[in-house]
C-alpha cells in the first residue's frame, strides 16, 4: 500500500509538471515571435526610409546637372558643342563617384546615348528613357548595361533647351547595383537575420548574396517551377503590391519570420527576415529549467509522500497489532477494549478531519497567492518585453543617426563644391562684364577716329573741287575714305548695341548667380544645423543606453526571482493538497476501524478467532 500510494502521487505530480511546461513553452514562443515580428517591421520601415532618402539625394544631383547651361545647350554667347557637354559630364562624374555613380551620359530624342569616355549605345527601347522624355525624373530597376554588361540602376531626367524650355534629350546617371546591396547587406537581425529588396515585378535588386542581383533573379518567376519557394513568393507578391506587414515561409526545411515595408517613391519594397529557430533560442533555457524544476518537485513529492504515509501506517499497524495481541491473550476484556478502540478511532477521525480541513484551507490560500503571482508575472513580462523593445530601438536609432550624419557630411561637401563652382562662375561673369566695358571704351575711340576721318575726307573733297580737273582723282579717293569711315562708325554702333545687350544679360546672370550662392549658403547653414542636431541625438542615445541596460538587467533579475518564488509556492500548494487527500483517506480508515470494533463487541464469541486473524494480517502487512 505504501508503494502504491507513493507511485500514484508521483504520477499525478508528473502529469501536472508536463502540462505546466507545455503551456509555458508555447506562451514564451508566441511572445518571442511577436516581439521579433514587431522589431523587424520597425527595422524594415527605417531601412525603407533610409534608402528612399538616399535615392532622392541622387535624383537631386542628376536634376541639378541637367539644369546647367552647358548641358541645356548654351556655352557663353553661343550654342554648346557636344565636346563641351562631355567635358562638363567628366567633371560631374569625378564628383559623383563618391555617391556610387559610374558615369553620366546624354541621350538625344532618337535614343542615341553618348558618354564622356566615347562609349555609345542606343537606348530608345528603355522604359526610363521613354518616361524621362515625357518629362518625368525616374529611377530604373536593375538592368544589364549595354556599355559594359554590368548590372546597374539608371537615374534619368529630361534636358530642356535653355531658350525654348523644350525637352531636347535625357540626362542619365548610371549607378553600380552592388552599392544598394552593400547598404542593404549592413542591415541585420540577430546572428543570421538579413535584409533584401525587390522591385515591383518581384526581381531581387539588393541582397547579401550579390549573385542573386547580378543574375536578376525573380522570386515570383522561380516559384512557378520551384514549389519550395511558394511561401516566400506569397510574401513577395504582397511586397510588390506596396503592402506592409509580416509573414512566415519555409525554405530548405527551415522556417523563417519576415517583415516588410514599401519604398514608396520607387515601387520597390524591402524585407528583413530571420530563422524562427534563432528567434526561439531563448526558450531552450526555459525548457531546461522546467525539466529540472519538475524533477525536483517529483522527488520532493515522492519523499514527502513516502515519509508521511510510512509514519501514519507504521503507527496505525503498531497499535492494531498490540490491540490484537491483547484481545487474543485476554478475551474477557474484549468488549471493553473494543469500546475503547471505537472511542479512540472516532477521536482520530475527527482530528484527521480537522487536519484535512486545515490543509484544504491552506491549499485555497496558496491558490490565491498563485493567482496574485501570475498577475505580477504578467506585469513583469510586459515590462520586460517593453524594455527589450526600447533597447533594440535605442540601438537602431543610434545606428541610423550615425548613418544620417555620414550622409549629411557628404551633402555638405557637395553643397560646398557647388558653392565654389558658383563663386568661380560669378567671378568669370564679373570679369566678362569688365571686358565688355573696356571694349565699349575702345569703340568710343574708334567712333572718334571715324568722325575725324569723315571730316578730313570732306575737307579733302572740298579742296579737290577747288582744284578742278586736277583734283578729280583726289576727290574720288576722298569719297571712298568718307564711305569707309561711315561704315566703320555704323559697324561700331552695332557692336556697341550688342555689347550693351551682353552687358545687360551678363549682369542678370551675375545677379542670379549671387542669389543662388546666397541660397546655397543658407542651405549649407541648415545642413550644418541638422548635423549638430544629429550629434545631439547621438549623444543623448549614447547616454541613455547604459541606463536602459541597467534597468533591463534589474528587471531580468526580478523575473528570475519571481520564477523561484512561483515554483516554491506551487510546490507547497501541491504538498498541501496531497496532505489533505491523505488525511481524508486516514479519516475514512479510522471510521471503518470504529465500526469493526463495535461489531467485535457485539460478537464476543468470535473475538478470539477474529483476533488471531487480525494478528496474522498485521504481521503480513508489517513485513510488506
Amino acid at each position: 500500500m505504501l508503494v502504491r500510494m507513493t507511485a500514484l502521487f508521483g504520477l499525478i505530480v508528473l502529469a501536472g509538471c508536463l502540462v505546466l511546461a507545455y503551456v509555458s513553452k508555447n506562451r514564451a514562443e508566441n511572445a518571442l515571435e511577436n516581439e521579433a515580428r514587431e522589431a523587424m517591421l520597425k527595422l524594415a520601415r527605417q531601412a525603407a526610409e533610409t534608402i528612399e532618402s538616399r535615392l532622392q539625394a541622387r535624383i537631386y544631383i542628376v536634376e541639378g546637372i541637367a539644369t546647367r547651361f552647358v548641358i541645356r545647350g548654351r556655352s557663353g554667347d553661343k550654342d554648346a558643342t557636344l565636346k563641351e557637354k562631355m567635358a562638363a559630364l567628366r567633371d560631374e562624374q569625378k564628383r559623383g563617384e563618391s555617391l556610387g555613380f559610374k558615369r553620366f551620359g546624354i541621350i538625344d530624342r532618337e535614343g542615341n546615348a553618348v558618354y564622356p569616355d566615347g562609349s555609345k549605345a542606343n537606348l530608345a527601347d528603355r522604359e526610363y528613357f521613354k518616361a524621362a522624355l515625357g518629362g518625368k525624373t525616374v529611377v530604373s530597376s536593375t538592368i544589364v548595361s549595354r556599355v559594359d554588361n554590368s548590372v546597374v540602376f539608371v537615374f534619368a531626367t529630361p534636358i530642356r533647351h535653355y531658350a525654348t524650355n523644350e525637352i531636347t534629350g535625357v540626362l542619365i546617371g548610371v549607378m553600380d547595383a552592388t552599392k544598394l546591396s552593400q547598404l542593404v547587406g549592413n542591415i541585420t537581425y540577430g546572428r543570421s537575420g538579413f535584409a533584401f529588396a525587390v522591385d515591383g515585378t518581384g526581381r531581387i535588386i539588393a541582397h547579401r548574396e550579390i549573385d542573386k542581383v547580378k543574375s536578376q533573379e525573380n522570386v515570383l518567376e522561380r516559384a512557378k517551377s520551384d514549389q519550395s519557394l511558394a511561401g516566400l513568393a506569397s510574401a513577395v507578391s504582397r511586397m510588390t503590391g506596396g503592402e506592409e506587414g509580416t509573414a512566415e515561409y519555409t525554405l530548405e526545411n527551415q522556417r523563417y519570420i519576415m517583415s516588410y515595408a514599401p519604398i514608396k517613391s520607387t515601387g520597390w519594397s524591402i524585407a528583413v527576415t530571420a530563422p524562427t529557430a534563432e528567434v526561439l533560442e531563448r526558450t531552450a533555457g526555459l525548457k531546461h529549467t522546467m525539466l529540472v524544476v519538475s524533477l525536483i518537485i517529483i522527488l520532493l513529492t515522492l519523499v514527502v509522500t513516502f515519509v508521511t504515509a510510512r509514519a501514519i501506517t507504521s503507527s496505525l499497524l503498531a497499535g492494531l497489532k498490540k490491540d490484537a495481541e491483547d484481545l487474543a491473550s485476554n478475551s474477557e476484556t474484549l468488549s471493553a477494549a473494543s469500546e475503547e478502540i471505537a472511542s479512540s478511532s472516532g477521536e482520530v477521525a475527527r482530528a484527521i478531519q480537522q487536519v484535512a480541513a486545515g490543509a484544504s484551507e491552506q491549499a485555497g490560500h496558496l491558490q490565491e497567492i498563485l493567482g496574485l503571482i501570475e498577475n505580477i508575472t504578467s506585469s513583469l513580462e510586459k515590462v520586460y518585453t517593453e524594455l527589450g523593445r526600447v533597447r533594440v530601438n535605442s540601438e537602431e536609432t543610434s545606428k541610423l543617426a550615425g548613418v544620417g550624419k555620414k550622409e549629411l557630411d557628404v551633402l555638405v561637401a557637395s553643397i560646398k563644391s557647388v558653392r565654389e563652382s558658383f563663386k568661380l562662375v560669378t567671378e568669370k561673369l564679373t570679369n566678362l562684364r569688365g571686358s565688355v566695358d573696356q571694349v565699349g571704351e575702345i569703340l568710343e575711340v574708334i567712333n572718334g577716329i571715324a568722325d575725324q576721318t569723315n571730316l578730313l575726307a570732306l575737307n579733302a573733297a572740298i579742296e579737290a573741287a577747288r582744284a578742278g580737273e586736277a583734283g578729280r582723282g583726289f576727290a574720288v579717293v576722298a569719297d571712298e575714305v568718307r564711305e569707309l569711315a561711315e561704315q566703320s562708325r555704323a559697324s561700331s554702333e552695332r557692336i556697341k548695341v550688342l555689347l550693351g545687350t551682353i552687358a545687360l544679360e551678363t549682369g542678370e546672370v551675375v545677379n542670379t548667380s549671387e542669389e543662388v550662392n546666397r541660397k546655397v549658403v543658407a542651405q549649407l547653414e541648415n545642413v550644418e544645423n541638422t548635423i549638430k542636431s544629429f550629434d545631439d541625438i547621438l549623444e543623448s542615445v549614447t547616454a541613455m543606453t547604459p541606463m536602459i541596460e541597467e534597468t533591463y538587467r534589474q528587471v531580468d533579475d526580478t523575473v528570475k526571482a519571481k520564477d523561484v518564488v512561483l515554483n516554491r509556492v506551487q510546490n507547497i500548494s501541491a504538498v498541501a493538497e496531497e496532505t489533505s487527500a491523505s488525511a481524508q483517506e486516514i479519516s475514512a480508515s479510522a471510521e471503518e476501524l470504529s465500526a469493526s470494533t463495535q461489531e467485535i463487541a457485539s460478537a464476543a464469541q468470535q473475538v478470539l478467532a477474529v483476533a488471531r486473524r487480525l494478528v496474522d494480517r498485521v504481521e503480513r502487512q508489517s513485513e510488506a
